[in-house]
């Protein structure tokens, strides 16, 4: 069994989406200003500071996120966050500003010889790029039409390589609302999908930390192969 990591490294000024402040990562105690208080071997201890937006980072976007009186990230459930698992890849069919269809997630499936099946997790390959690279913040995602064709298709959670599953200048974020509104979990800024297999099945982990009242969370995105 192969193990692949698909989540962003998280820095100190990291900015995982543009309006999102940018993740702040810092020391509070050091080997040296903890020292003089304990006794060799032990030479003190390292301790940082964390400040950074629920949804920093490769994040599970909870339903509260849009949805009034939704689930909050502790609230999740959690077997909805790990499952059987395809990639779909709509890059060969898209540049980078179009938008995901429907029609491109049916092709991608037809082409790779593979099916969504009910309770999947389904992970959209968008571009070829590393994330982060090249036009990555500006280009576009989902249209309605592909959120629609996936919850016929009744998955368990969506996964993307873009910071966001909608279009960034649509404000009616019409993808995050009737997804989110099925329950269905969304997973943003994904990286590494290229190095998926596009003809067979994986397991898939993307499990939220239990942060009452967040709006999502950081996850450690992993793929079993």
């Amino acid at each position: 069994m192969k193990l692949i990591d698909l989540s962003v490294t998280m820095y100190d000024g990291l900015r995982s989406y543009k309006s999102h402040p940018p993740i702040v990562i810092k020391e509070k105690s050091t080997f040296k200003n903890s020292g003089h208080k304990y006794t060799l071997p032990c030479e003190g201890f390292e301790s940082r500071i964390l400040n950074f937006s629920d949804h920093s980072g490769t994040h599970i976007d909870a339903p509260l996120h849009f949805i009034r009186k939704g689930e909050s990230a502790s609230e999740m459930n959690l077997e909805k966050t790990f499952g059987d698992a395809i990639v779909l890849d709509v890059s060969p069919f898209k540049n980078p500003f179009e938008t995901v269809t429907g029609e491109m997630l049916a092709q991608a499936e037809q082409k790779q010889g593979i099916s969504v099946v009910e309770d999947d997790c389904v992970l959209v390959k968008t571009r070829t790029e590393a994330w982060g690279e090249g036009s990555f913040f500006d280009e576009h995602a989902f249209e309605k039409s592909a959120g629609e064709w996936l919850i016929s298709k009744k998955v368990k959670l969506i996964g993307l390589d873009l910071p966001n599953i909608d279009l960034h200048d649509n404000m009616q974020r019409e993808v995050h609302m009737d997804v989110l509104s099925e329950n269905i979990y969304i997973v943003e800024n994904l990286a590494n999908l290229a190095s998926l297999p596009l003809d067979r099945r994986f397991n898939f982990f993307a499990m939220p930390l239990k942060m009452e009242n967040a709006t999502a969370s950081p996850v450690r995105a992993i793929a079993f192969i």
